[in-house]
């Protein structure tokens, strides 16, 4: 059963405000206009979309906390489909590649859950222009940010083997149920931009066909515990990342001081890029606690205090 919130009623906020994927994201909280009893439902799992509807994020609410699931999850259940279904039709189609790309700021967790199950992790620059950009250098790419937006990408010549596989005569077996699927994913995700709708029924679809419910959905990696930072300096320009933008390029002194730091944290990882708009400079830090995390973050704000020409007191 769909349903769906989406009407002004009297005395409550204004549409979308407090409610959407950003919000759900972000904040961590439930949806302003979902009543206590909505969030009682057993197996009650929702969706928050943003007001352009190219954000999807899930929730639910578990034995004691309200869940999130996020981008990260998303693209994380699709490709293992995915991967399963291209293994499966490789007696029709080959073996086309897969890829899943990531930002910086995907969790670490969802990188090693990937990796484990031989799904290829590619990493581009933050912004869905620059992930869908390295998507397009697979036969399936995937890519969603944290946030949600993003789609499943398929090649246009795969597409066309897809099409007309399905649409030949023949008999049943598990290749050309594969092909069948393979062909409905790629009809149905949008081609050109994230499509939250479109997301929604392929995730629907998929955790249809594995009879999963959204916990154990929630539940194929335990989150890395993250914090997120920023500092003033003088001037961003002394800062410059690599292509990724997972690294310094320089200072150089101060990428050594951040692999250092992250190296006496356990699961550490951080890195930090310079704003593209004022002379800021974001920190990001994942650590196996969220003590660890919290301190990685103010460790490495410290070094870029130090390093990078910080203003105001040292933090």
């Amino acid at each position: 059963t769909l349903s769906l919130r989406a009407a002004n009623i009297v005395r409550e906020a204004p549409l979308n405000e407090n409610c959407g994927a950003e919000h759900v994201q972000k904040q961590r909280l439930p949806p302003k206009n979902l009543s206590r009893r909505d969030l009682g439902v057993p197996n009650l799992r929702g969706c928050s979309v943003d007001g352009d509807a190219d954000r999807l994020v899930y929730w639910f609410h578990g034995l004691s906390n309200f869940e999130i699931v996020d981008g990260d999850k998303i693209a994380s259940l699709l490709a293992v489909f995915i991967s399963s279904e291209l293994a499966a039709a490789q007696p029709l189609i080959g073996k086309p590649s897969l890829g899943v790309v990531q930002t910086a700021y995907a969790n670490g967790a969802a990188a090693a859950f990937l990796r484990e199950r031989s799904v290829e992790v590619a990493f581009a620059k933050t912004g869905v222009k620059y992930v869908h950009h390295a998507a397009e250098a697979f036969d399936v790419g995937v890519y969603f940010e944290a946030n949600g937006h993003g789609t499943v990408l398929v090649r246009d010549s795969l597409r066309e083997k897809l099409a007309q596989l399905d649409g030949e005569p023949g008999t049943g077996g598990r290749a050309r149920l594969a092909v069948s699927r393979l062909h409905a994913v790629a009809r149905l995700a949008n081609q050109s931009v994230g499509d939250a709708l479109a997301d929604l029924l392929l995730v629907e679809a998929v955790l249809c066909l594995q009879q999963k419910s959204i916990a154990a959905w929630g539940a194929l990696y335990n989150e890395l515990p993250s914090r997120q930072l920023k500092q003033r300096v003088a001037s961003r320009a002394l800062l410059e990342p690599n292509a990724t933008e997972t690294r310094l390029v320089a200072p150089a002194a101060l990428q050594a001081k951040i692999d250092a730091l992250a190296a006496s944290h356990k699961s550490g990882r951080a890195f930090v890029r310079p704003s593209g708009t004022e002379d800021v400079v974001r920190v990001y830090a994942e650590a196996a606690t969220r003590r660890d995390a919290d301190a990685l973050a103010l460790e490495v704000r410290r070094a870029v205090f130090d390093l990078a020409g910080g203003l105001g007191e040292r933090p």
